[in-house]
């Protein structure tokens, strides 16, 4: 018996019950048993759930400085592990003990999996009771700064100094965030942890009779990105932060994009990578859901990223979101970030004690540098405090550190061809804004802005006193309380490109108003470029099957720095791309799992049409006009998930059609659901990927009534193969993999008895429906349920809940339904993400809306939910409360209340009403809606037979209205009837079609008798 397998047996549980694992509670004689059932563990015999309870408590317990690694975790265990694993391969085992424990990952803008293992270990005591002046300074502190992100306060040398150098990472920052969040939030999450340790408590007690006192700020700012350097010894590697919050106000979004907001969602992108989707709540704010798990290494480009937002089909340009770039050829200045980590500075000074310069080794300095190698290419590094001076030649440039620095934007115009630049570019004029340390706006009485040209010899000029700005490459130098920063921008002036001629594999470029600039574009294997004047040819090489995504070229005067750029491609015609511009095949197979990179593209001034529809139910289809020549297939995420979902996920036929077309050309691809399927061979016990030679860590999930856990086992791999468990009585196994770049299994249901074949499908549907209408929540099935659930939603496999039978008999009826519906909702933590992501998916997957459930079946499964856990009528709220979030989540409000018997304005359902949907809808959406609609017992005065062609559209929220009221026994939309699935699925369809018009259809029937 593992030493979780006991621990569960100590706290009279049958499996883990979701908690954190500090929640356990750990004694130090505890902790010697995990240790030693660990160090003496033989290969294989790891319960990978001990991996992940070491990390954790190692946090809590050994963690005493410096920046945390899996080395050091490992290398605490002792004994013979050591004999038989290396710590990345402990480390691996016990994320997956992670996964089996249904660990939420912490997501930013990559999966924090060592991140994540480790908080499971709450705080870490040993280091706070070392350091308890200084943690309840740093807590005091960044309570008053009542941040959103670490990033709103990890930069402030005023707080982060509290915290004693070892200290002061990026784990320790996130758990303090959570910590003071929590507090702020009136959230009881850490009051046992902070309970449970004498410092913690007056740590605790402090922090929240200082939260009572504060007054809440509402907090604008402009986006906080930044490059942070990893540096051990000469190892140099740098990347990309993006400091997003997890949510944002509609105004606190406006101002980190720039733009007027008014769309329900925006897809963020990065250099044509989809980074999030900004999604607005019901209650106005956005939620930053993450999508890219990348991480945005810097490839030694000088030109700043390119940073975009799709909204309704539109694209905008976001300027300015990344202000800084590193720089192989030019001096730049870094703070201490971590202790092995550095952050790049804007600027000459930092407001940091210590600080560094990284340059190239032609410039020199007085003090000693270290040489390092980034991105083969050899630098100087040079670590200082105070001020330092460095010179290259004539050229002498001064930093300083420990001092009050500050930030400025200079407002960028570069034109929409122009995807990046090296420099900010600006026409004829430019607005520059300054920060201080807090990121306030510094005014422009505080400080002055001179330019010059970027030549020798020339002097320095007062911007105010500039009347035409100079063309080409400007010097610019800001001046703040006697520090001063310089910086470079490049003045365009009327520059314009013109597409002469365009085709797929050659172009006519003609620059206008180039003025004294002189362009040039680079030639590649991929593109020849004939010059002449102010004409460009670019003629592709075709032998390569290959469009170049964009084409590098650059701007000059003179001796003057130059401005190099990345022009969009201007190669136009009908194609779909690869993130390296290759062009797919028509018979490549694409997944839903990878769309990274994927692009759509077309020809300007052609309209270009967009069709998706499901391979297996093609009834409905959806056509989008495709408006920019370079379009992210992603941007059609959502239509693609929604139709795939209208036939079974887990059916192998189930495909995405796709067609292109302009006039004539029409191109179509296909794209599955999953990367890849399963090969069974029962007679060995193995299975293995088909046709496929990736590695994908797979988990065996165990289908039998008479368990009382449910949980996922990890397969060993031999060679290519994969080891199916054996077990006594199961036989009956879904396989299931993690997701790794892309590559997901379609879950595959196994039988490895040769005699029994089980019960046929729907003859398991029908008895897992009838077990959970008749069955107390008690039950083993509901138990199952909730491991089930926990799997699908928690643990990161990404897998549909239509995966298991269980699920899928929640459509049999809506008793069964609104059981399921509450069972869940009151064992779920995390009601937001409940509400937001799990029980979406759940419907979507499933082909059910928990809004149709009748009225009397809610007050039934209320009543059983209140018997069994004993509640108290004081308590009832609380437990109704979950099915009013729910709607109110849903833009359902109005019907809940009128479910509940207010009164509510509710529009009648006219011909003009109706005609206004048809006119909003437009023809070609109207002529794509599929036929197969709901019977209904009346039509409730609505002139429904008038307007036949969209039938479906007001047929379907009669019928969610009528399974409302209960008064849908001849026609009920639960069950299984001939054509139901489908049905269902058209209801759904129709609420996603035209969302407002079905809410007012459901309130006008539910108020009409």
């Amino acid at each position: 018996m593992s030493y979780f397998q006991k621990l569960l047996v100590t706290n009279h549980l049958s499996s883990h019950d979701g908690r954190p694992l500090w929640r356990y509670f750990l004694t130090e004689p505890d902790f010697q048993e995990l240790r030693k059932t660990l160090s003496y563990a033989k290969p294989y015999y790891i319960d990978a759930r001990d991996a992940a309870l070491y990390y954790a408590e190692w946090w809590k317990r050994n963690y005493n400085g410096g920046s945390p690694n899996k080395e050091s975790v490992f290398d605490s265990i002792g004994g013979n592990i050591r004999y038989n694993y290396n710590y990345n391969e402990f480390y691996q085992i016990a994320k997956k003990g992670g996964q089996m424990l249904g660990l939420k990952w912490i997501v930013k803008q990559n999966t924090l999996r060592f991140k994540t293992l480790l908080l499971q270990g709450g705080l870490p005591l040993t280091h706070i009771s070392g350091n308890q002046g200084g943690y309840l300074n740093f807590l005091l502190a960044v309570l008053e700064e009542q941040p959103e992100t670490i990033e709103d306060f990890i930069f402030q040398p005023h707080i982060i100094n509290h915290l004693p150098v070892s200290s002061r990472n990026d784990t320790i920052y996130e758990n303090c965030f959570e910590i003071v969040r929590s507090i702020l939030n009136k959230e009881s999450v850490y009051d046992d942890l902070l309970n449970s340790d004498d410092t913690l408590k007056s740590i605790s007690s402090q922090l929240k009779i200082r939260a009572n006192q504060l007054e809440r700020k509402t907090r604008l700012t402009k986006p906080k990105n930044y490059w942070l350097m990893s540096k051990i010894d000469e190892k140099v590697h740098i990347h990309l932060t993006l400091g997003l919050a997890s949510v944002y106000t509609k105004e606190g979004l406006a101002n980190i994009l720039g733009i007027e907001i008014d769309e329900s969602e925006y897809q963020f992108y990065l250099n044509d990578k989809l980074i999030c989707v900004f999604k607005r709540l019901h209650s106005g704010s956005y939620k930053t859901d993450w999508f890219n798990q990348e991480n945005h290494n810097w490839d030694g480009e000088d030109s700043l990223p390119n940073t975009y937002v799709i909204a309704d089909g539109k694209q905008t340009t976001i300027h300015d979101f990344i202000q800084i770039n590193p720089s192989l050829d030019k001096p730049t200045l870094w703070s201490k970030y971590s202790e092995s980590e550095w952050r790049l500075i804007k600027g000459n000074g930092s407001t940091d004690k210590s600080a560094a310069i990284l340059m190239p080794s032609n410039w020199e300095s007085e003090n000693e540098s270290q040489q390092v190698e980034v991105l083969d290419d050899k630098l100087l590094w040079l670590e200082f405090e105070g001020e330092i001076q460095i010179k290259k030649n004539k050229e002498q440039r001064t930093y300083l550190s420990d001092v009050e620095s500050f930030d400025w934007t200079i407002e960028s115009r570069k034109p929409q061809w122009m995807q990046k630049s090296s420099m900010p570019v600006v026409r004829s004029r430019f607005n520059i804004f300054l920060y201080d340390v807090s990121n306030k706006i510094i005014p422009s009485s505080k400080y002055q802005v001179w330019i010059k040209a970027n030549r020798v010899g020339l002097d320095w000029r007062e911007l105010s006193e500039v009347k035409i700005l100079p063309l080409g490459c400007i010097d610019v130098k800001i001046e703040v309380n006697g520090l001063t920063a310089y910086d470079l921008i490049y003045n365009i002036g009327n520059l314009s490109i013109e597409n002469t001629e365009t085709d797929i594999d050659k172009a006519l470029i003609t620059a206008n108003g180039l003025g004294g600039m002189v362009m040039n574009l680079l030639e590649t294997p991929l593109v020849n470029i004939n010059h002449q004047n102010n004409q460009f040819a670019l003629i592709v090489n075709t032998e390569h099957s290959k469009i170049p995504p964009m084409v590098k070229g650059s701007l000059g005067i003179g001796t003057q720095r130059k401005l190099h750029f990345q022009m969009e491609s201007p190669f136009q015609g009908m194609a779909l791309v690869d993130k390296d511009g290759n062009i797919i095949n028509e018979r490549h197979t694409l997944s839903l799992r990878n769309l990274f990179g994927l692009r759509i593209l077309t020809t300007p001034g052609r309209e270009s049409i967009l069709s998706l529809k499901n391979k297996v139910n093609s009834e409905v289809k959806i056509s989008k006009s495709i408006i920019p020549a370079y379009q992210p297939l992603i941007a059609y995420r959502d239509e693609m998930v929604r139709l795939f979902y209208l036939a079974d996920a887990m059916d192998h036929r189930n495909r995405i059609c796709l067609e292109l077309r302009e006039g004539n050309l029409i191109k179509n691809y296909e794209l599955s659901g999953f990367s890849h399927t399963l090969e069974i061979n029962p007679r060995e016990g193995v299975v293995e990927l088909l046709n496929s030679n990736d590695t994908l860590e797979l988990f065996a999930i165990p289908m039998n009534d008479r368990l009382k856990e449910v949980s996922a086992i990890p397969l060993i791999k031999e060679a290519a193969y994969y080891k199916v468990p054996t077990h006594e009585y199961v036989k009956q196994w879904i396989i299931i993999s993690s997701k790794e770049d892309g590559n997901q299994l379609m879950p595959r249901f196994i039988n490895m008895d040769p005699i029994d074949e089980g019960l046929k499908p729907d003859e398991r549907i029908k008895t897992y429906g009838k077990q959970l209408l008749e069955s107390s929540f008690d039950a083993d099935i509901w138990k199952q349920l909730l491991d089930l659930f926990t799997i699908c939603s928690k643990n990161g496999y990404d897998i549909p809940f239509s995966t298991f039978d269980q699920f899928r008999a929640l459509t049999s009826s809506s008793k069964v339904a609104a059981k399921a519906f509450l069972f869940i909702s009151v064992n779920q933590g995390d009601q937001e993400t409940l509400l937001q992501k799990d029980i979406p998916e759940m419907e979507k997957d499933l082909g059910i809306c928990f809004h149709w459930i009748a009225k009397d079946d809610w007050d039934s499964a209320l009543n059983e939910i209140f018997d069994f856990y004993k509640v108290e009528p004081i308590n009832y709220q609380h437990f109704i409360a979950l099915i009013s979030g729910y709607m109110k989540e849903n833009g359902f409000d109005k019907i809940f209340r009128s479910m509940m018997g207010s009164s509510v304005k509710f529009p009648a359902i006219s011909h003009m009403r109706i005609n206004d949907l048809r006119a909003k809808l437009g023809e070609r959406v109207l002529k794509e809606l599929p036929g197969l609609r709901p019977p209904t017992t009346s039509n409730y005065n609505i002139p429904v037979d008038q307007h036949k062609q969209v039938r479906l559209l007001v047929k379907s929220p009669i019928a969610v209205a009528e399974s409302i009221k209960n008064s849908s026994a001849e026609h009920p939309i639960w069950g299984d009837f001939p054509y139901g699935n489908l049905i269902r699925r058209n209801i759904q369809y129709s609420q996603f079609i035209s969302p407002n018009f079905y809410n007012e259809t459901i309130l006008h029937v539910l108020n009409t008798n």
